[in-house]
């Protein structure tokens, strides 16, 4: 009798050992979606930087890890957002020219090969002018252009997005300062009221001084 408990818990602790093992095993791949799913996209063109240099003047420098497939990037085009006005250029790859406006920076020049991306060289900085909150974010859509004519658009702003846009959160550092606030108005009656009451003092001593001089003509 013992020895028939004893097999049959046996064969109960191995029955109970396959059930959750079929319980992981069908559990396993929904989990690994889910992590999968949860992972967020990585930036392939993205902000590598942000130096303030103070009086709101911050240089931003943005930068790739890949080109279009098997293509060399040849240009990158970064749009300023509201709130953002791009200034000089402050460094680029060798051989590289940049078109600046307000709202606009265009880098053009010679294919930067994997080698050189993976070396550093893809590195572009202007000069921004900041003006926001704390904690406010700053979306730069970019272009990536390749020398076979293909181009990759990081313009993406939701979260996990495919091509997410270079990001910046802004903090005191890299914002430019708040203008000085303006005096307030002075109320009603105020600097306008003594100069009022002055004119109705003059006016008085003026009425005065006559009905003295009256006086003492009449007097005589």
């Amino acid at each position: 009798m013992n020895r028939f408990r004893r097999r049959a818990a046996a064969l109960s602790g191995v029955a109970l050992l396959g059930l959750l093992g079929a319980v992981l095993l069908g559990l396993a791949p929904a989990a690994l979606v889910t992590l999968w799913s949860a992972a967020p996209a990585a930036a392939h063109t993205q902000l590598a930087g942000a130096a303030p240099n103070g009086a709101g003047a911050t240089t931003l420098t943005f930068t790739f890890d890949h080109g279009c497939d098997n293509a060399d990037t040849n240009e990158l085009v970064v749009e300023m957002p509201a709130g953002a006005i791009a200034g000089s250029t402050t460094g680029q790859p060798p051989g590289w020219a940049a078109e600046v406006t307000p709202s606009r920076v265009s880098w053009t020049g010679p294919a930067i090969s994997a080698e050189q991306i993976a070396a550093g060289v893809a590195e572009f900085s202007v000069l921004v002018r900041l003006t926001g909150t704390v904690g406010q974010t700053f979306w730069f859509p970019a272009v990536q252009r390749c020398v076979d004519g293909d181009s990759y658009e990081w313009s993406d702003t939701g979260p996990g997005a495919e091509r997410p846009a270079p990001s910046l959160i802004a903090t005191n550092a890299v914002l430019a300062p708040a203008p000085p606030a303006a005096p307030a108005d002075q109320p009603a009656g105020g600097g306008g009221g003594a100069s009022v009451a002055q004119a109705l003092t003059a006016v008085g001593l003026l009425v005065v001084g006559a009905g003295l001089v009256g006086y003492r003509l009449t007097g005589r």
